[in-house]
């Protein structure tokens, strides 16, 4: 507002220096004419009329500008002010927030990576506990399959044995008998088929 009045201020004085030079001016033109039709806005007898309204139109614009138009103006740049200062202040608090959901989003993301890794770590041990058990059992189901296999063959064995032993006896019993056509006691054979198993185990 000062700065506008400060400029009507500089061009009032400017024009009336221009004035000045204008009525100088005049006075050579009609010196040089020699008393000869002059330019009406250059007289001098008219100087003060054109001054006077100079004066009142200037008078009238500076209280146009000064009532009607400054006004409007520091009310533009009012509005324009608070709301760049709104706009700050919402972006200020945009930022806030916008921060306080980074914060938020990076604790959650840490959070799920550890239940993430606490949720491997347990599926490995289940994982591994599970393997353990399996394991125990199968070598628990393999040992106790060998042990029937064990019983099977010494059962097998055992009957073999006997079968062997049957078959001994009366093979040598027949072989004696017709070797020296002499018929022997089954107890003799009987020990002497003992004897000889014995001797081969």
């Amino acid at each position: 507002m000062r700065a506008i009045l400060g400029a009507c201020r500089g061009i009032v004085g400017q024009t009336a220096a221009v004035i000045v030079a204008l009525g100088g001016a005049s006075d050579v033109l009609a010196a040089g004419d020699g008393g000869g039709a002059k330019l009406p806005q250059l007289d001098i007898a008219t100087f003060p009329t054109q001054i006077f309204w100079l004066v009142v139109s200037f008078l009238v614009l500076y209280i146009l500008v000064s009532r009607i138009a400054l006004p409007r103006i520091s009310e533009v740049l009012e509005e324009r002010q608070d709301r760049i200062a709104d706009d700050l202040d919402k972006a200020e608090t945009l930022k806030k927030e916008a921060e306080q959901v980074r914060g938020e989003y990076e604790k959650a993301l840490a959070e799920a990576r550890n239940q993430a890794h606490a949720a491997m770590r347990e599926a490995q041990d289940e994982a591994a506990k599970n393997a353990t058990e399996t394991e125990a059992e199968a070598r628990e189901k393999v040992a106790n399959m060998l042990k029937d296999a064990e019983e099977r063959i010494e059962a097998t064995r055992s009957e073999a044995m006997s079968n062997v032993r049957n078959v001994a006896r009366d093979v040598a019993g027949d072989a004696v008998a017709k070797l020296i056509r002499i018929q022997v006691l089954g107890e003799e054979i009987d020990r002497v088929v003992d004897a000889t198993m014995e001797g081969r185990n």
